[in-house]
């Protein structure tokens, strides 16, 4: 009952701000004599409303809108609105200025509410959902201890094991899969913690289970072998105080920069996107003019978690040889290149429809690249060359990134430079801050206007 009632408050107050910026727009249009008739802010309200509620029922996780999709809706009906204006070109920078300011207030808001749980009522605080590893009476012990306690904010939904044997969660938790079921689990559902039920001296079994466990984005704790009699419960924390519970492995991101890196993207690439339209209407009309062949060209990538996507780019390569599964990375003065793709590919123009992988979460603005699943250095596919290249994973994707920053653009043809590319993104993953990305972003520019000569 608690999430369904905090996201309804939400949506009431996303729609009051609608309603609140658009009167806001309307006035400061009037206040400049412009005659320009704006949409009804009620209108647009409620259009955001039976958006969000389409988009609720067909994301997936269910509540991925909640973190994300709302650009998205408010973006949709920038556009609506702008289809059903009489006038356009006068109606646009209204609009535009309606959408940036709708736009950042409720990504404040939204910031915001991911510190008021605490200080609201129970009946209004989401549970946290949790989920054991393994099958046994310590485990039994902290569900026990974590149900005596309503203040936990804490909601076991049940348990993983590899072992196909009867144990004492079974018959009070719902057996969710093996461990490997635990990655397309989280995919579906907003699992963040992560209770791992197995003696203390199997260290041995803890160290493999981390190891399959480490790009996901979780806190795994380790249950002690023997629980203390008496457990109180420290609100501060949400630790279950009494209990030496050591935490084996935490999430690249805490849930309130998580959201604002994701707040960040979506502001920056819908403000970016506006700007970029003419642009893109020239490159499509030069790639038109120069090969026959549409003007995108979709791919499949590797996302956050190994998670499939395809990305959007300009296409670059002729269409009877291109190579969809990028087995074969493109050279220097590689035919299969067209005469417009040479500078795209050169300055990156041709990464920038990705802004649009952006906005439905796929990809972030800064992060480690996308790398096609099937693409060889040294003859050898990437995961064969680094054991722990799957560690990019943990997190999005970017569209630039501090190993492209420094220097490491264009082909990974050789081990020497995936190791060194994939040691710049591990350092952007362990150190990371919404300054670095900021930065990121400003060494950008520069970075794509003088490409090193390498880049192809």
């Amino acid at each position: 009952m608690a999430m369904p009632v905090l996201e309804a408050l939400l949506v009431i107050v996303e729609m009051l701000m609608l309603i609140a910026t658009g009167l806001a727009v309307g006035i400061a249009a009037a206040a400049a004599h412009s005659d320009v008739k704006l949409p009804s802010p009620v209108a647009m309200a409620a259009g955001y409303l039976m958006l969000g509620i389409i988009c609720d029922a067909t994301a997936r996780p269910p509540r991925r809108r909640r973190r994300g999709r709302a650009l998205q809706v408010l973006l949709t009906l920038f556009v609506i609105g702008l289809l059903m204006s009489r006038d356009v070109i006068s109606t646009l920078p209204w609009m535009t200025l309606w959408f940036i300011v709708a736009a950042s207030a409720i990504s404040s808001w939204r910031w915001l509410a991911m510190r008021l749980p605490s200080a609201m009522p129970a009946v209004l605080q989401p549970a946290r959902p949790a989920a054991f590893i393994g099958n046994s009476m310590a485990a039994t012990r902290l569900l026990q201890a974590i149900e005596a306690d309503p203040s936990h904010r804490l909601r076991p939904v049940g348990f993983f094991d590899d072992r196909m044997r009867m144990g004492p969660l079974h018959d009070k938790l719902p057996y969710l899969g093996t461990i490997d079921e635990l990655v397309s689990y989280i995919h579906e559902h907003e699992l963040r913690d992560v209770f791992m039920a197995l003696p203390w001296s199997a260290g041995d079994r803890i160290s493999s289970l981390i190891a399959r466990l480490r790009f996901l984005p979780l806190t795994v704790h380790l249950i002690p072998d023997q629980m203390p009699p008496v457990i109180h419960h420290h609100k501060e924390n949400n630790a279950l105080e009494g209990i030496i519970m050591p935490t084996l492995m935490l999430p690249p991101f805490s849930p309130a920069g998580a959201f604002a890196k994701r707040a960040l993207d979506l502001v920056c690439s819908a403000v970016l996107l506006l700007p970029l339209i003419p642009l893109f209407l020239l490159v499509a009309l030069a790639i038109k003019l120069d090969s026959p062949g549409p003007v995108f060209f979709f791919q499949p990538r590797s996302g956050q978690f190994g998670r499939s996507f395809n990305v959007f780019k300009f296409r670059s390569l002729h269409v009877a040889k291109a190579d969809t599964a990028a087995e074969s990375l493109v050279q220097r003065g590689d035919s299969r290149v067209t005469r417009v793709g040479k500078y795209l590919r050169k300055y990156s123009i041709d990464e920038l429809p990705q802004i649009i992988n952006v906005l439905l979460g796929d990809m972030s603005l800064v992060g480690p690249r996308p790398h096609a699943p099937r693409a060889k250095a040294g003859g050898r596919i990437y995961a064969e060359v680094m054991p722990d290249y799957m560690l990019r994973y943990r997190v999005k994707p970017g569209m630039t990134g501090w190993a492209q920053v420094n220097g490491w653009r264009g082909n990974t043809d050789t081990e020497d430079k995936l190791r060194k590319r994939v040691e710049f993104d591990f350092h952007y993953i362990e150190n990371w801050s919404m300054m670095r990305d900021i930065k990121i972003l400003a060494m950008t520019v520069p970075s794509a206007l003088f490409p090193p000569k390498d880049n192809v």
